[in-house]
């Protein structure tokens, strides 16, 4: 795992240390203190602050996961491609509208196969929603709402990388919203118009609220994405012709319990056992690589989810999206 201190060390290194399938056997970084962390929580992983030591111990590991901020992807990708392993790696694959051509071209030369890290499509509740789209068990869509906002804490250690525009981009669908971005992706494919919104609440050089519109033929998908709001409502909900369908809270870090589908025949209500989110998208990597099929976000997906996101940015900047 490369730049393990982040997000590897809070979620996916716990995550996996119970893991049947996987685990963690080498993790860089550039804080030791945070290093000797992860090597009192996981004594089997071997710590580096180098990056030629963690090439030398290649042999340690399978695959290669890149957890840095999107500002640093382009040049961890290529490095962890020089080592010719398969490679996870931290959504969005980039912030920064300069380096989307240079990560297109080392991802589309790659002979190994790559995962963009969106937890939310490895759950059984997603595998529900596909079959009730795909068999149009309510009719045709006609509009959905997916929510994601929460209370960006501005001193955090990873805020001074998403309050910069340049580093973390330049509104809050580069954060948590790429998610739900990429769930709408994930159910109802690539969008042929785009439009967005956006509100500055705390902020004053990023958007830290936006609303981005996906066209499709003969339906709108709305994208809510915020850095300062509540987390109360951040759910899905598809309407049909026929019914509606909704999950209470299906962003976050955990995984939906229940899903809830609304007709003319009444309301049910399906329930999920729970599901560790940060170690599910890992392990289901691992079993694409031993052959089954690919549950993630695929390299096709990442790279369209950025070229949406910067869509959306000029969208943002067309309509003066700062009201």
């Amino acid at each position: 795992m490369l730049s393990a201190t982040g997000t590897g060390k809070k979620r996916t290194i716990p995550a996996l240390l119970d893991s049947p399938i996987c685990r963690v056997t080498v993790a860089q970084g550039r804080d030791t203190t945070k290093l000797t962390e992860i090597s009192r929580l996981a004594p089997q992983v071997r710590v580096t602050t180098d990056l030629q030591e963690f090439a030398l111990w290649k042999d340690d590991y399978d695959i290669v996961y890149v957890a840095s901020p999107p500002f640093l992807h382009t040049e961890q990708v290529r490095f962890a491609l020089s080592l010719e392993k398969p490679i996870v790696c931290e959504k969005p694959l980039v912030a920064n509208r300069d380096d989307l051509g240079e990560m297109t071209a080392l991802l589309r030369d790659s002979v190994k196969p790559v995962m963009v890290a969106h937890h939310l499509r490895h759950q059984p509740v997603v595998g529900k929603l596909q079959e009730i789209l795909k068999e149009e068990q309510l009719g045709p869509v006609s509009s959905a709402a997916l929510q994601w906002s929460f209370w960006l804490n501005h001193e955090a250690p990873s805020a001074t990388w998403k309050l910069d525009p340049r580093r973390g981009g330049s509104n809050a669908m580069f954060d948590a919203g790429v998610h739900a971005l990429d769930l709408a992706l994930c159910l109802f494919g690539v969008p042929g118009r785009i439009s967005a919104l956006g509100a500055r609440r705390r902020e004053v050089e990023r958007l830290d609220t936006v609303s981005a519109h996906l066209g499709y033929d003969h339906s709108i998908v709305t994208i809510m994405a915020s850095q300062a709001g509540s987390t109360d409502a951040n759910d899905l909900v598809i309407n049909f012709a026929e019914g509606a369908v909704k999950v209470p809270a299906m962003f976050g870090e955990r995984s939906a319990r229940t899903l809830e589908i609304h007709s003319n025949d009444g309301r049910l209500e399906e329930t999920f056992s729970p599901v560790n989110l940060y170690g599910a998208e890992v392990e289901d990597f691992c079993r694409h690589l031993q052959g089954e099929s690919l549950i993630g976000t695929s390299i096709r997906d990442g790279l369209e989810s950025a070229r949406i996101l910067f869509a959306i940015e000029d969208a943002l900047s067309d309509s003066a999206g700062d009201t």
